[in-house]
């Protein structure tokens, strides 16, 4: 089980005013002493932020004050401020959705007004609502685009926290030295700029990212430095998540007795607060504290509180952790039915969000933003390289038309020569294929001719035999000897009858023809299971209608394949088979826990198993994908349109 994952709760951009370190009874006298305009809206902020970390209700309120009063006025601006930090309360009491809905409203706001600072907030407040609901893609893409407007306005100094909260969606995806990328260049800026309450965050925050990293001496460093300053400036939120971060480490450590000290403080602060999201944070530290003690009644209940505030407030992506611990807790008190529906709530909702197509949906994201930010420094140094060359463009203009127009007319050879070369290319490879798939469609109909000979005239033949010779049998009165020897020849022609109708199945299993690829497969893995050799465990999803018939031939042929080669070469134990449909396209994929592979050694040496594997995707104009490492199994991706 796995530690939750720190989220940036300072949510981004919240850093106009300076109300925390106001004077609350100044504020306060601002508010009886003005009139019911646009100062009286922005005292209301202002003792909200006063009352941030001591209550959170009562901010909420002077908050809602401030939005009322701004709607009334019609003052756009005191409505975009009153949204931006009210969802900053609503997003530490877990209602992320509600929070999403005003952000989005703040940012139509920030449109109506044109104001390019303001709609890179709202943006950045978007992409944290979307972190906090598990929706990674479309916090790392709102990010991004405020990132892109701070940049070219040169707002340098909110570029910290929308850098740790780019940083909190990757390690929400599990891609932690991404996510450490980020958060790094976001505490270098934080140090820079010498805000303690904007450090304090980020340090606690890039502490919690060491800890997943396993850099536990790091981690320690960064969370104590991060408690120092929040004790000092009275930041209870930051020191609640030290707190946390520090019982974490200590567990780590098996140092459970310091570990739960660490954890209750955290714990006892959290709920002073009001804070559900901290809350849950702290129960879910002290709860590998208790299982460590083998206190499992307490870990239970610890798990059980978290699990209900997560419920309660839409938390998807701790839902995730909390289902898996709830089961572990349920199995241990013997609770087997309840252990095993939580479990798969974790299973379904981690495929859901965790996923490799999540991770690899982030991984794009980040490569277009990192070559977006490539393209205008080389956009920038073009302009220079322009300005400064102007004369001697003009001086050798004749040289460069003339070489302009050798490059066209080379280019155009080249261009053609490739052209030619491609269609050469392509027929040779249309050619193979077609080659290749009258071989698979010419040994598939072979492999049904002969199976269906041999059961229905070779067995029909020798099943004939038999009943003659039981016949004979019981008419004719045999010496003992004699009779043991007909006997044995009775056995010896079942076993050669049972023989010849495992070749035939082998050949095209009757199963597949009838009854389909999906009964087919799961005899199939049934059959190695029941061996006792290799457990095979197969799993289908979506494919309540059956395939076209050469489309299922061909994917049992393939399993059948990596099964063999798993049999004889893996030396594993445990092997899943998964056969999914989505829309018009059929996965399939292969996993064992075998001693895996090279390879650069496969693309080398192909034996003639992928051989054969790789002409039967290629007939189905499918993708295959082999991901393998020396002691870390095997898994083959197949995926085919149909």
């Amino acid at each position: 089980m796995k530690s939750v994952l720190q989220v940036a709760f300072f949510v981004l951009l919240c850093l106009d005013a300076a109300a925390q370190e106001s004077d609350a009874k100044a504020i306060l006298k601002r508010i009886q002493s003005s009139r019911e305009d646009t100062n009286r809206v922005l005292a209301y902020i202002d003792y909200g932020q006063v009352l941030e970390n001591e209550n959170l209700d009562s901010a909420a309120k002077y908050y809602l004050l401030a939005g009322q009063l701004s709607k009334k006025l019609d003052y756009p601006a005191g409505s975009f401020k009153y949204i931006t930090y009210y969802t900053y309360v609503l997003n530490l009491k877990g209602k992320f959705e509600q929070a999403l809905k005003l952000n989005k409203e703040s940012l139509v706001i920030a449109r109506k007004m044109k104001s390019q600072l303001n709609m890179a907030k709202s943006q950045a407040n978007i992409a944290a609502s979307y972190t906090y609901l598990g929706n990674f893609r479309e916090a790392v893409k709102y990010y991004q685009q405020a990132a892109g407007n701070l940049e070219k306005l040169g707002a340098t100094q909110y570029l910290p926290r929308l850098y740790v909260n780019i940083g909190s969606a990757f390690e929400h995806a599990n891609l932690f030295e991404k996510s450490l990328t980020y958060k790094q260049k976001a505490v270098s800026l934080a140090r820079q700029q010498k805000d303690s309450l904007q450090l304090a965050d980020l340090i606690t925050n890039i502490g919690n990212t060491y800890f997943n990293l396993k850099r536990y001496k790091e981690a320690e460093t960064h969370l104590k430095e991060g408690l120092a300053i929040s004790g000092k400036i009275g930041a209870d939120m930051f020191v609640i998540q030290g707190y946390t971060g520090l019982c974490r480490i200590n567990r780590a450590r098996k140092k459970l007795d310091e570990a739960r000290n660490y954890g209750e403080k955290a714990l006892t602060l959290a709920r002073k607060a009001g804070n559900v999201f901290l809350e849950m944070e702290a129960l879910r530290a002290l709860m590998f504290v208790a299982e460590d003690s083998n206190q499992t009644d307490l870990s239970a209940e610890y798990t059980g509180q978290a699990l209900k505030i997560a419920e309660e407030n839409g938390m998807t992506d701790h839902l995730i952790e909390l289902y898996e611990d709830y089961a572990t807790d349920l199995y241990r008190q013997n609770r087997h039915r309840s252990a095993y529906d939580y479990l798969l709530k974790y299973v379904q909702l981690n495929d859901s969000i965790q996923g490799a197509d999540v991770q690899k949906q982030l991984q794009e994201l980040d490569t277009k933003y990192e070559t977006a930010q490539k393209e205008k420094q080389i956009v920038i140094l073009e302009n220079e390289k322009q300005t400064r060359n102007t004369l001697i463009y003009g001086l050798i203009a004749g040289l460069i038309v003339l070489l302009v127009i050798a490059v066209l007319i080379y280019r155009n050879i080249v261009i053609r020569k490739r052209i030619a070369e491609n269609e050469v290319t392509q027929l040779q490879q249309e050619k193979q294929l077609v080659a290749t798939n009258s071989i698979l469609k010419g040994q598939e109909e072979e492999r049904t001719r002969v199976a269906r000979d041999l059961h229905d005239g070779l067995g029909g033949l020798l099943s004939g035999i038999k009943l003659t010779l039981n016949s004979v049998k019981g008419n004719v009165i045999l010496p003992e000897e004699s009779a043991l020897t007909f006997t044995r020849a009775l056995n010896q022609l079942d076993g050669a009858i049972g023989e010849m109708r495992r070749v035939a199945h082998s050949m095209m299993p009757e199963t597949l023809v009838r009854f389909g690829l999906i009964d087919a497969l799961t005899d199939f893995c049934d059959g190695i299971s029941t061996s006792g050799t290799l457990k095979v465990t197969m799993q289908h999803f979506g494919l309540e209608k059956r395939l076209d018939s050469s489309v299922e031939i061909v994917l049992y042929r393939i399993v059948q394949e990596l099964l063999n080669n798993v049999l004889k070469y893996a030396e594993a134990t445990e092997v899943q088979v998964q056969l999914t449909k989505a829309d018009h396209v059929v996965s399939l994929t292969v996993e064992d826990n075998g001693k895996g592979f090279d390879l650069a050694a496969l693309e080398q040496n192909k034996g003639a198993g992928f051989r054969n594997v790789q002409a039967r995707v290629d007939y189905l104009n499918g993708r295959l994908d082999i991901q393998s490492a020396p002691g870390e199994g095997t898994s083959i991706l197949v995926e085919i349109e149909i």
